[in-house]
């Protein structure tokens, strides 16, 4: 996650040392006079670096020398050639070698960093240290930063407006001042002090700040459209510790990318020791991403084929920031993709790089678009699994709200029921919708009616009166859900839908087939039996009493069944999860919704 497009970026100064002709005395193993006044011309030449946000020096910069106990001041005389000129007396080199220790600013009082709301304040708050050997009359010293350079993105926002956003208050907690004395940052007070970072642009600010632990405690604040969000890094949030977002690391540029809507703040954070400079930083937003490839690990042969990605350095190429990865599998094994993006899964699409092998397994598509940082991809052969949530956009995870993304279903069951065929699935051409069965997963989404809703209003209903395979039904033995569905479905096609309030209710939901799926249906008994006893008592909370079932039917002779059923009636089997049992009831007994598939 950490791959950055630019090369490390250090203060290069180049020491031009002119020895006299005097005697020197000799110091450790060098030989060292600072007495001298014909000693030593220092001349710094800046590369590619960034203290200042035109990557060059302004002029007047103090910088403390170090040689032993003796410190001397030198100062940028020349911003333009780098040329330092220094009031004490020179050091010079004769030959030997000794150690040099530079550090900026040199100053003896506090550095404030609390408003750092334009550049020339923000690279004020830059520290710099450098320890050399000097060896020669040339000597390149290369400074390197001592404090975090920390960089926002407001990326995404559902429930604000983009004036809103544009006009978002992003602010930073921290240390309010330091002095820094030889090289050593001394903290003043405790990191709780209200940062005013740089705006680059409406969405974008960066601020420097004191490396050290933020953990439980309030370090970004974001004040939107009249509401204000703090986030804080915690080592309980598997993400904040995955990714240290708490941790802010000397010399370290890190970038934080914020999602914040009505339910709160997200921030996720990409790090690296290069990318100072402020041209890089400023310009990331159009920079380029990079995605790891994801790995099988326990040795089966599952070949990825890959759009819009260099696959030898992981560059994201595609157009828009956008890429895929394809592969044919028979297990239940998918991707887990992390970082801020977009994310499509489709299953069986059409491919003209991919098929089925020996008519087995599964295409799978992943399409990543809307990239906004690094990608993380990682293969997880248990992908799906009882207590996976499916999620609109064909993934699974374990969360079960996530944001940017409607919770649809929730697997229940891995595994064929017993009886249940692939052949119990026909579509509209009688085809099989599905070559074999995964599993089945129970209907969670939001827009669930909630209460209870009668089979019919009307006292038995001609629509009911006949039924084929009705010895089945009454048996309540079977796992047809999905037949039985299909029967009501043709039963009432031509019904006053306003007469059937569970059909009614399942309908008027238009539930979309996921990809790969029988497509949302009624559980017959056996079915219910099955959601009752699944594992997945920690994440859905059943009420008491009658929850539907598909099993109707029409009693003509009452002994012929077990439930007692009123003879020449219409009945409906129901079940009631909470406590495991089914019963029979005339199909005008109210009881709740519920809704299966199987994949």
């Amino acid at each position: 996650m950490n791959k950055i497009t630019s090369n490390m970026r250090n203060y290069s100064f180049g020491l031009i040392l002119l020895s006299c002709m005097g005697g020197m005395s000799c110091t450790r193993e060098a030989d060292i006079d600072m007495t001298d006044t014909d000693g030593v011309v220092f001349s710094a030449n800046i590369g590619q670096a960034s203290r200042r946000g035109d990557n060059s020096w302004t002029g007047g910069e103090l910088i403390g020398m170090q040689v032993g106990e003796s410190v001397k001041t030198y100062r940028i005389s020349d911003a333009a050639t780098g040329a330092m000129v220094t009031d004490d007396e020179p050091y010079t080199w004769t030959s030997g070698e000794y150690q040099l220790h530079a550090w900026s600013p040199y100053t003896d009082k506090s550095i404030s960093l609390t408003d750092q709301s334009d550049a020339e304040k923000m690279f004020a708050c830059d520290l710099l240290e450098c320890n050399t050997t000097v060896n020669a009359q040339s000597v390149q010293l290369t400074f390197k930063h001592k404090m975090t350079r920390v960089w926002y993105e407001l990326q995404q926002f559902p429930g604000y407006t983009d004036e809103e956003a544009n006009n978002a208050v992003i602010s930073y907690y921290g240390h309010s001042s330091i002095k820094y004395t030889e090289g050593i940052i001394d903290k003043e007070g405790e990191p709780n002090s209200e940062i005013l970072p740089r705006k680059i642009d409406d969405r974008h600010g960066e601020a420097i700040l004191v490396p050290g632990e933020m953990w439980d405690k309030p370090f970004i604040k974001v004040v939107i459209g009249g509401d204000t969000y703090v986030y804080t890094p915690k080592h309980t949030i598997a993400t904040d510790e995955e990714r240290q977002t708490g941790a802010l690391k000397e010399g370290y540029n890190q970038r934080y990318y914020l999602k914040v809507s009505k339910k709160g703040i997200e921030v996720s954070m990409e790090s690296s020791s290069v990318g100072w400079e402020d041209e890089t930083v400023a310009g990331i937003k159009d920079g380029n991403y990079f995605t790891s490839l994801p790995k099988v690990e326990d040795g089966s042969d599952i070949q990825f084929t890959y759009e819009g990605i260099n696959t030898e350095t992981g560059e994201i190429t595609g157009e828009d920031k956008s890429f895929s990865i394809s592969y044919t599998e028979t297990g239940n094994g998918g991707l887990d993709i992390e970082g801020n993006c977009e994310v499509k899964r489709e299953t069986n699409v059409q491919s003209a790089s991919l098929s089925r092998a020996n008519g087995e397994g599964s295409v799978h598509k992943y399409t990543i678009s809307k990239v906004a940082s690094d990608i993380k991809i990682t293969y997880d052969k248990n992908y799906i699994a009882v207590g996976k949530y499916l999620y609109d956009n064909g993934t699974f995870g374990t969360n079960p709200n996530p944001e940017g993304w409607k919770t649809v279903g929730l697997v229940y069951k891995m595994g064929a029921s017993d009886t249940d065929t692939p052949d119990n699935y026909k579509g509209t051409d009688n085809n099989n919708l599905l070559s074999t069965i995964t599993g089945y997963m129970l209907y969670v989404g939001a827009d669930l009616p909630k209460g209870e809703f009668k089979w019919t209003t009307e006292n038995n209903p001609t629509e009911f009166a006949t039924w084929e395979d009705n010895a089945e039904r009454k048996a309540g033995e079977s796992y047809h859900g999905y037949i039985y569905t299909q029967a009501i479905r043709t039963k009432l096609q031509n019904a006053t839908i306003d007469n059937f309030p569970i059909w009614k209710a399942f309908t008027e939901l238009n539930l979309e087939t996921p990809d790969g799926t029988s497509g949302w249906y009624i559980p017959s008994i056996p079915q219910l039996e099955e959601i009752a006893n699944a594992n997945i008592t920690d994440q859905v909370t059943f009420e008491d009493g009658n929850y539907c079932s598909s099993n109707i039917f029409y009693s003509s002779n009452s002994e012929e069944n077990k439930w007692g059923a009123t003879d020449n009636h219409s009945w409906a089997l129901r079940y009631n999860i909470k406590a495991k049992t089914a019963s029979g009831g005339w199909d005008m007994d109210a009881a709740k919704l519920i809704f299966i598939l199987t994949f």
